[in-house]
């Protein structure tokens, strides 16, 4: 069975030119260097990041990713989810969307 890197519907040509395509071997290894597991994401985003920054359509891979909100797991455009939470909240902030913040709990008191 052949890994397939696209997971969605619509049709999108940089895919085709993406860089990580070259890079199944990574994935008969037994995992998936884009999606790593807890508590392994560093030793393998590296791997995953530094293909990434080879690519000639990280600029789009990284839109695609913002635009369908693909902000909490995996390498998107050589950027961590960390990274893509970020942008997309700075995106939102410069369109005048209030984005959610996390509240401050009040400190128990005994």
């Amino acid at each position: 069975m052949k890994y397939q890197l696209a997971t969605h519907s619509d049709t999108i040509d940089w895919r085709q030119e993406a860089e990580c395509r070259k890079h199944y071997d990574l994935l008969r290894g037994g995992g998936d260097p884009w999606f790593p597991p807890p508590g392994k994401s560093t030793e393998v985003n590296d791997k995953a990041l530094k293909i990434c920054f080879s690519c000639p359509v990280q600029q789009q891979c990284l839109e695609y990713a913002l635009e369908k909100k693909e902000l909490k797991a995996g390498i998107f455009g050589g950027k961590t989810p960390t990274e893509r939470q970020y942008i997309f909240k700075k995106q939102q902030q410069a369109k005048g969307i209030k984005t959610k913040t996390r509240k401050k709990r009040k400190a128990k008191t005994s």
